[in-house]
């Protein structure tokens, strides 16, 4: 069983980002796909990835693609 501080370090090592901005990638990933594929509310899409702080996903949301969750699912890709 590898220590956390080891399996970390080693992580990035290898992958030349943190565990947590890796999982975060991977999570915000699917909640783009799920917002434009699913007329799923957006907070219940955030639950099931694991997201619980709105505005911080919301921050994490427009630095990753450019726009709010709510103006990608209304088709409107322009940040503002």
């Amino acid at each position: 069983m590898l220590q956390a501080k080891y399996f970390c370090r080693f992580f990035k090592k290898c992958m030349g980002v943190t565990f947590l901005e890796y999982q975060n990638e991977i999570r915000l990933s699917r909640i783009y796909d799920d917002i434009i594929n699913t007329d799923d509310q957006i907070s219940h899409i955030l639950e099931r990835h694991g997201f619980t702080n709105y505005k911080l996903f919301r921050r994490m949301f427009r630095e990753r693609f450019g726009c709010t969750p709510t103006k990608l699912r209304n088709g409107s890709l322009s940040a503002s």
